[in-house]
């Protein structure tokens, strides 16, 4: 019986892989930020981390980030210096009526010119909001030199991939003596 298989998930090497850790510790600190916007108030802007994932190929990086609900014109991607490249954005959250609260709303009710009322309307009372929305901004950094020049950005149902080119290596310059 091994000693981290019950908590910790391995991957195909048989090395223990973090993820479900890291996943828990982003979930702890958008829990944790959620709370803290409730007692600074309503001037704040919300925000979120969107999760994406980076893969090292021989010539290139590939990053496939998950946007649902973003559209592709809120989303801006930039390198701000030679090799630190950041995506960000902004989703709207659309509600019907009310707040995220677990409170029920005041009802609405209509009078007719008549002087009779019209069916009263409930505003909705949400027991559970969990989808993210606001501003985002997520920076990579990348070991190597990128060639910015060839970089290619598509988005298809929600998933951001960026495709980020190696910079070809100079070879060496002998210099003659004269």
């Amino acid at each position: 019986m091994s000693l981290w298989h019950p908590r910790f998930s391995h991957t195909h090497s048989g090395a223990p892989s973090f993820s479900s850790l890291f996943r828990m510790l982003d979930d702890f600190d958008r829990y944790a930020s959620q709370q803290l916007g409730r007692f600074e108030g309503s001037t704040s802007v919300a925000s979120f981390s969107p999760r994406f994932d980076l893969a090292e190929h021989n010539n290139k990086y590939v990053l496939q980030g998950e946007l649902p609900g973003v559209a592709p014109q809120n989303v801006e991607i930039e390198f701000t210096d030679d090799q630190t490249l950041v995506v960000r954005g902004r989703t709207e959250h659309s509600r019907t009526e009310g707040d995220p609260a677990l409170l029920e709303g005041p009802s609405e009710t209509k009078r007719s010119e008549g002087g009779e009322e019209a069916a009263s309307r409930q505003k909705p009372r949400y027991w559970l909001s969990e989808r993210s929305y606001g501003e985002f901004s997520r920076v990579f950094t990348f070991p190597a030199a990128v060639d910015q020049d060839k970089v290619q950005a598509k988005f298809k149902d929600g998933v951001l991939d960026i495709t980020v080119p190696k910079a070809e290596k100079r070879g060496g310059k002998r210099i003659t003596i004269q």
